[in-house]
């Protein structure tokens, strides 16, 4: 499972969101940037939808595509970029690009419109300056199929067949693969305990799994999760994505702590072996 990050991560992401990458691809996993990088020249980077549809991105690019819980994918249009000092104004207004001031060189801020109208808090998302060619968004969630219950849950070893669990699968019609996320809580709460994501083929195959032991430890200050909040809080999927340069899907996963914000891109390898790409801000003090 992906362990909520600490407050740790925001050292090597000072300015993730207006960078080439490269900080993020000196972390665990390089597979998923650098598969954008042999398509389209460049990693996806943090952006923020405001409540009034407003994108904020670092780069002065013409048109960006937004990566969210939207299908199909989202282009908005460049606005006006920012001079250094009237971005880091924005930026502490509205609660965004909170690295930016970090950094011993504060980027400029590009505004974009979109038709998103969130309405509400201003969301994370991602974005890149060209298209994945073939990529295509969208998902939906159904229960774990009978066929493979027993075969899952064996391999998540409960201690007995009456351990509090919680599973959900997230698929889209016409890809053959898909995932399954599961959860095992234990202790006098009912609290996280054991977690897996397995990769699916078809509705009957197990392809390969990431199982993790979670051992007491979440994220500095966060609630532990607990059978009550049921997958979506171990799991919290903003979307689903596949493309032609990916053998498997890739799952948006919104991994944000109490100490700061974060999307996570994960996936596996053509060798089966799950791989991840964390992009994190710092929001401690911004609001």
């Amino acid at each position: 499972m992906y362990h909520r990050r600490s407050i740790l991560a925001a050292i090597f992401l000072v300015v993730v969101f207006l960078g080439s990458g490269r900080a993020q691809d000196n972390l665990k996993s390089e597979y998923i940037p650098h598969r954008f990088q042999e398509s389209i020249h460049e990693s996806p980077k943090l952006a923020w939808v405001l409540p009034d549809g407003t994108v904020v991105a670092g780069g002065q690019s013409p048109k960006i595509v937004i990566y969210s819980l939207s299908s199909p994918l989202e282009n908005a249009q460049r606005r006006v970029t920012l001079t250094t000092t009237d971005s880091l104004q924005f930026a502490a207004k509205n609660h965004v690009a909170c690295d930016s001031r970090l950094s011993e060189k504060p980027p400029r801020l590009t505004l974009y419109d979109s038709a998103r109208k969130p309405g509400q808090k201003n969301h994370q998302v991602l974005y890149t300056t060209k298209e994945l060619p073939g990529l295509q968004a969208g998902y939906t969630s159904s229960p774990l199929e009978d066929s493979i219950a027993k075969e899952v849950w064996s391999r998540m070893q409960p201690k007995s067949p009456q351990q509090p669990r919680s599973s959900t699968t997230i698929r889209r019609d016409g890809t053959p693969y898909s995932y399954l996320l599961v959860a095992l809580y234990d202790g006098p709460q009912n609290e996280i305990f054991r977690t897996g994501i397995f990769l699916l083929e078809g509705k009957g195959r197990i392809v390969e799994a990431k199982i993790d032991d979670i051992n007491g430890e979440w994220c500095d200050g966060c609630a532990v999760p607990t059978s009550d909040g049921g997958i979506a809080s171990v799991y919290s999927v903003v979307n689903m994505f596949t493309a032609p340069q990916f053998p498997y899907p890739l799952l948006m996963l919104d991994t944000s702590t109490v100490e700061g914000r974060s999307i996570t891109l994960a996936t596996f390898t053509p060798e089966k072996k799950y791989s991840d790409y964390l992009l994190y801000e710092y929001t401690v003090g911004c609001g």
